[in-house]
């Protein structure tokens, strides 16, 4: 699957990637950062164990197509990322979550909230909440 949204890594990124041995030709820039400081851990400071991606990020990436069981923990972790952007930027558009609107948590029927602004990333933040804030993929638009 191809997630929308994630930003590619460019020309200059790749060459610099050729510099050190790696391929990162069509890579998301932070599966890309992760693949490089994975090739720092080895070939700088000699580490040989770089970890692995836990049961629940294996499932979820192959839910989306993703295999992440021979990756390390860092690049795993940020394939995950990629999803879960690529999850607030879906729940954004479908949603049409704009400051202004009114939303809940999926799954909550009571508490509702005025959105205040919305972050790059995804990150909703609310009017009154003192710092109250949600992902945009746990929120729903309260019909009105």
């Amino acid at each position: 699957m191809k997630l929308k949204g994630i930003q590619i890594v460019t020309f200059e990124q790749i060459e610099f990637g050729k510099l050190i041995g790696l391929d990162l030709a069509g890579l998301s820039v932070g599966v890309a950062a992760a693949r490089i400081q994975d090739e720092i851990s080895k070939r700088f400071w000699g580490e040989t164990e770089l970890g692995s991606p836990s049961e629940k990020q294996i499932e979820l990436a192959r839910k989306f197509g993703f295999d992440i069981v021979e990756q390390g923990r860092r690049v795993g972790s940020a394939i995950i990322d990629d999803i879960m952007y690529h999850l607030n930027m879906e729940a954004i558009q479908s949603e049409k979550l704009v400051p202004g609107v009114k939303v809940r948590r999926k799954g909550e029927h009571k508490e509702e909230y005025v959105i205040s602004s919305i972050r790059e990333d995804g990150t909703v933040f609310f009017k009154g909440g003192n710092g109250k804030k949600a992902w945009s993929r746990n929120l729903e638009r309260v019909s009105t």
